[in-house]
């Protein structure tokens, strides 16, 4: 209300306008005449010059003009002396216009940006102009007219100011109040609304009865009792809005003066005691006016706080904090209808970050937010992430979801985003879903659907669309999904991993010692084992497999240091390491603490790391090597041969074996194509320095060709399944086995130099 600009409920034409203002003002005097009587009916709270400040600071400087002459009239009806009628319409005008037209040039100077910074302006000038000039006029006129001879010079300018300084302070607010619109307030108990807290007045009014009783016995028990109205209106102004706190001002402050007043006279000095009241009121009044600037930022920061945990920045929409917590009251709804979810993914947004920069990206999302939003039966639309949008529609069939995605697609998909540093084709994948009323889903299951339906959108060619009812039975495959993977997070978490080995074929091993590659089966809560192709999938979607390498390494050096004679018998111990854990700048530390805790030594273990791993994050994996090989531990690049660029990788690190993926052994005696690649790989490592190793060797046939070829170490069911570890060495070898192993010692060859050819 007390803001430069704002809308006004008070649209009258100028002379209706000032009839308005004038008696206004006259009856505001009548109403501060029944306040004070005697001497101090002299001494006014000056009502006018608030209502002149208040239509001063709201429509111009002219409209202070209407309240000086109501203030005139009043003067002339109720005091008739000429001079007091003079001073009361000069006084009204002079201060007001004063006061409005400080605080504007202020305001133009630099606008106020909370509302505490907004009042303490307007008190400021309240005190320091307007109180000032009324005052002065007010007590010279009485002054003149040596209407007080019981009070001295001083106390008259005094008391003058404060009158003219109360009045304009609880005045002022209230009239703005009633002749602006009400702007909502977040919280706020009465929210704009034009009555005042009851509670207040009720209390007020305790107040007085209280006083006027205890006046029976002692006059100044009654004045001590007027203290308690500072907590009345701190109480009132921390729970009520800007209009509430100044109606409920004015009303209660009006009775309790009056008592004051007509108490004052029994205290023997009339004057003195009507100026302490008025003090108290007075600093009840700026009590009031901070704490309820300051209760009103409070909630307005809350707000916006709580604003921008729901709500994008960037682009005006939902965040996706936002769209969850608006998506969960939808559903909760009894009387929900049905709606449609529809998602927007912008395939190379990275590339217009990258190409165009960063404030050409954020304007291609504005512009995209904007299109989304002018989308027909749109009720809610979010932005999850870069690139990634959300929208919920008002729709009852599949074919209306489908042709809103429809629209959505054609508008965005193949435009051309054209900037100073270049221009591509947007690229636009859209998915939708139709959630039934009766469908018993949450938000996280339609937003996990969404993504889905995103993902095959994706995959299938132009256009990329794809839109389905939400079906029970893909929630109950997502709920799935989503159990199997808290089933394999809980496995780790608990412990319940199993050693398993196969056996292999290592020319450099001696008949009682053993080389394997030790493999992981996880136990289920019913004590079922979760085969690999399994958890290996979901422990990498769920972003575990950080955890779960990490279980595998302390597991098999736990296992090795309590069983002192397999660890004898390992010749090599072979442990695979995932993307996820090369790139994990930890891993190196770890294995060293892992492996100095249970004494295990460094040269009879082998990491594998996989070959398109290392090609998609080859620093990480050049790292890595680098640290465990200064370690003493044994290096393999495995899944050779299905990534790019695979020879470069076989100089860049300092490997010591190559293995060789089992998609090109399985199919090597029909495939000359395999045995080519197979070749060229023994040709490369030999010249390299580094071992080969083959698996999934399945048949004799295959055995016998990768020996003509002059594979160094072989692997594979051909020559035992994966076994408990335990199992490895409590037993003999497999017939296969041992006769592989016996063979490949006696061909173990001196040297790598030996030239290949195909047979």
């Amino acid at each position: 209300m007390l803001h430069p600009s704002g809308p006004s409920r008070l649209g009258l034409s100028p002379l209706p306008r000032s009839l308005l203002i004038g008696a206004l003002a006259f009856a505001l005097c009548l109403a501060a005449q029944a306040v004070f009587h005697g001497d101090a009916t002299r001494m006014l709270i000056w009502p006018a010059s608030g209502v002149g400040f208040a239509f001063a600071w709201r429509f111009g400087r002219v409209w202070a003009l209407p309240a000086g002459f109501g203030a005139a009239a009043w003067a002339l009806l109720a005091l008739g002396e000429p001079l007091l009628v003079a001073a009361a319409g000069a006084g009204s005008v002079a201060g007001a216009v004063a006061a409005a037209t400080l605080l504007r040039r202020i305001n133009d100077w630099k606008p106020a940006e909370y509302r505490l910074q907004a009042v303490l302006r307007f008190v400021a000038v309240t005190l320091l102009a307007a109180a000032t000039l009324d005052g002065l006029i007010l007590a010279a006129a009485l002054l003149w007219l040596d209407v007080l001879p019981q009070a001295q010079p001083q106390g008259v300018v005094v008391a003058a100011w404060l009158s003219a300084a109360l009045g304009t302070l609880l005045v002022a607010p209230a009239v703005l109040a009633c002749i602006d619109e009400a702007v909502p307030e977040p919280e706020a108990s009465l929210s704009g609304a034009p009555l005042a807290d009851l509670s207040a007045l009720v209390l007020t009014l305790l107040v007085i009865g209280a006083s006027l009783v205890a006046a029976g016995w002692d006059i100044h028990y009654a004045y001590m009792l007027a203290f308690f109205y500072f907590p009345i209106v701190a109480w009132s102004a921390i729970r009520m809005s800007e209009r509430g706190n100044a109606l409920t001002l004015l009303l209660s402050a009006l009775p309790l003066l009056a008592s004051r007043s007509y108490l004052a006279p029994l205290a023997g000095d009339g004057f003195h005691r009507t100026f302490e009241a008025s003090l108290i009121v007075f600093c009840a009044a700026l009590v009031a006016l901070v704490l309820q600037s300051v209760a009103a930022d409070r909630r307005l920061a809350l707000v916006r706080v709580a604003r921008q945990a729901r709500q994008d920045m960037t682009t005006g929409l939902l965040n996706d904090r936002g769209l969850l917590a608006e998506f969960g009251d939808r559903l909760a709804s009894p009387t929900r209808t049905n709606f449609g979810l529809i998602g927007v993914h912008l395939h190379n947004f990275d590339s217009v970050n990258d190409l165009c920069g960063a404030i050409q990206a954020l304007q291609l999302e504005q512009s995209v937010a904007a299109l989304l939003q002018r989308q027909p039966q749109l009720q809610l639309a979010a932005r999850l992430s870069s690139g990634r949008y959300a929208l919920v529609v008002s729709v009852d069939t599949v074919a209306q979801v489908r042709g809103v995605a429809r629209d959505v697609y054609s508008q965005l998909s193949g435009q051309l985003f054209a900037t100073e540093h270049g221009s591509l084709r947007l690229q636009v994948c859209v998915g939708g879903l139709l959630i039934d009323r009766h469908a018993l889903v949450n938000s996280d299951d339609c937003l996990s659907s969404l993504s889905d339906a995103l993902s095959i959108a994706a995959s299938v060619r132009d256009p990329q669309l794809f839109v389905e009812p939400l079906s029970q039975m893909m929630i109950d495959a997502r709920r799935a999904h989503q159990s199997k993977i808290e089933h394999i997070r809980e496995a780790i978490r608990d412990g319940r991993l199993e050693l398993y080995a196969q056996t292999v074929i290592d020319p450099d091993a001696t008949d009682d010692r053993r080389s394997y590659e030790v493999l992981t089966r996880l136990r289920d809560r019913d004590g079922s084992l979760i085969q690999p192709p399994e958890f290996l999938t979901l422990a990498m979607q769920a972003q575990m497999s950080v955890a779960l390498d990490r279980a595998v390494i302390a597991r098999s050096f736990e296992w090795l240091a309590t069983h002192p004679a397999a660890l004898e018998r390992t010749h090599k111990c072979s442990i695979n390491l995932s993307g996820a854990t090369m790139s994990d700048g930890t891993i190196a530390d770890y294995i060293r603490q892992q492996r100095t805790l249970y004494g295990i030594p460094a040269d009879k273990i082998v990491f594998e790391i996989t070959e398109s791993e290392a090609i998609r994050n080859p620093s990480a994996a050049s790292r890595l090597v680098d640290e465990l090989k200064s370690q003493g531990f044994g290096i393999a690049l495995d899944d050779f041969g299905t990534g790019l660029a695979t020879f470069e990788y076989l100089k860049r690190f300092p490997l010591d074996y190559v293995k060789i993926d089992g998609s090109f052994i399985r199919n090597l005696i029909s495939s000359a194509i395999d045995e080519e690649i197979v070749l060229a790989t023994i040709r490369v490592a030999r010249r390299l320095n580094l071992r080969t190793i083959a698996e999934h060797v399945h048949s004799d046939g295959i055995y016998a060709r990768l020996r003509e070829l002059g594979v160094d170490y072989l692997q594979g069911d051909l020559f035992g399944r994966a076994q408990p570890i335990q199992s490895l060495f409590d037993g003999p070898p497999s017939a296969a086995a041992a006769a592989a192993t016996a063979t490949a010692i006696a061909n173990r060859q001196p040297s790598f130099s030996s030239d290949l050819s195909p047979h």
